[in-house]
C-alpha cells in the first residue's frame, strides 16, 4: 500500500476548501475543515456520528463553529 503524506501547504488547503465551499454541499467542507483543524484521518471523520457533535446546551443542540 503506498503511503499517503498530508497537506500541508496553507495555500493548497486554503484553495481545497474554498472550492468546497463553493460546491453546494456543506457536508464536504464540514468534513475537511474537522479533520483539518483536528488533524483528524479520513477513518477517524468516517466513524463520526451527530451526537458526536451536538451541544445539548444549545437550543436546537447543534454545535455551531
Amino acid at each position: 500500500m503506498a503511503k499517503v503524506q498530508p497537506i500541508r501547504d496553507l495555500k493548497r488547503i486554503k484553495a481545497i476548501k474554498n472550492m468546497l465551499k463553493g460546491s453546494g454541499t456543506p457536508r464536504n467542507y464540514l468534513l475537511f475543515t474537522l479533520g483539518i483543524n483536528f488533524a483528524l484521518r479520513i477513518s477517524d471523520l468516517l466513524k463520526l456520528r451527530i451526537a458526536d457533535v451536538l451541544d445539548k446546551r444549545e437550543p436546537w443542540g447543534v454545535l455551531y463553529f
